[in-house]
């Protein structure tokens, strides 16, 4: 798992003068045009590393988990296989739609709509701007409160649900439901 926070340059050769550093963005630039990384299975970008996300997503063919909260990033892209995205603390106005995503957390953006992914199990998309949830089958954990939501779909399966702070007119029974 790569895990930093900051500026990448700087945490891994913070031993290095400042235009040295500059020197090293520069062939970091070069770099990522070039990288393929293929074997990286969890990836945490925290902390306005913004320039990471300009990587062509195809180079990331194992990438399962990608953390990418807290930066100023507008957009996601599209990376097949994903199975965890936490995106929250972001500027963003959409989740791409990645099949087999089981895990979305997306929280205090600027989000919309979600999109309806088949398999996914776990939502949590408070404090965005979301006037409906789609019916997700399956989904298991459904935090959505802080929203311009008046209705929540009747997900049958769905354990636990926070929508409060809305503008819910009702909520269905749905049963299974745990306090």
């Amino acid at each position: 798992m790569l895990n930093f926070h900051g500026d990448l340059i700087e945490y891994i050769f913070g031993f290095l003068h400042q235009h040295e550093l500059f020197e090293m963005r520069l062939v970091s630039i070069e770099f990522k045009k070039h990288v393929a990384l293929r074997v990286l299975y969890k990836l945490k970008i925290t902390q306005e590393n913004i320039h990471l996300m300009d990587l062509n997503p195809k180079v990331f063919k194992k990438l399962k988990i990608l953390h990418c909260s807290w930066n100023k990033l507008t957009q996601i892209p599209h990376i097949e296989g994903l199975k965890v995205l936490y995106c929250s603390g972001n500027q963003l106005t959409q989740i791409p739609h990645i099949e087999g995503l089981k895990e979305i957390q997306c929280s205090w953006n600027q989000l919309t709509q979600i999109p309806h992914i088949k398999g996914l199990k776990i939502l949590e998309c408070s404090d965005n701007q979301l006037t409906q949830i789609p019916h997700i089958k399956g989904l298991e954990k459904l935090t959505c409160l802080g929203n311009q939501l008046t209705q929540i779909p009747h997900i049958k399966g769905l354990e636990k649900l926070d929508c409060s702070k809305n503008n819910l007119t009702q909520i269905p029974h749905i049963e299974g439901l745990k306090a």
